[in-house]
């Protein structure tokens, strides 16, 4: 779920409708994470603690971005449509939940 940033598209007076590109949706995990603990254990995770204070997780199908941070929440940015950020959020939460956190629910 969460807040999908998205207006309603209808043609401007050129004629010309605007293609979605980039779908960015936010997650609640509703629990803390060790960020270096999923770094290490995840295979597809970078963190850089000096750079940015939140695991960054991609994954290929749907090819998508998240930022994972220390407090549950999952910024996922990338999908090119509402339904496949949703499903690439919801493959964040499930690897997020198989590294230890069976606590970490999808909350928004």
């Amino acid at each position: 779920g969460g807040q999908v940033m998205q207006e309603n598209i209808t043609p401007g007076p050129s004629g010309i409708i605007p293609t979605l590109q980039n779908i960015v949706s936010t997650v609640d995990m509703g629990c803390e994470l060790d960020l270096k603990h999923i770094a290490l254990h995840a295979r597809n995770a970078e963190f850089n603690p000096k750079r940015f204070a939140a695991v960054i997780m991609r994954i290929r199908e749907p090819k998508t971005t998240a930022l994972i941070f220390r407090s549950g929440k999952m910024v996922c940015t990338g999908a090119k449509s509402e339904q496949s950020s949703k499903m690439a959020a919801r493959k964040y939460a499930r690897i997020v939940q198989k590294l230890d956190y069976p606590q970490a629910k999808f909350l928004s």
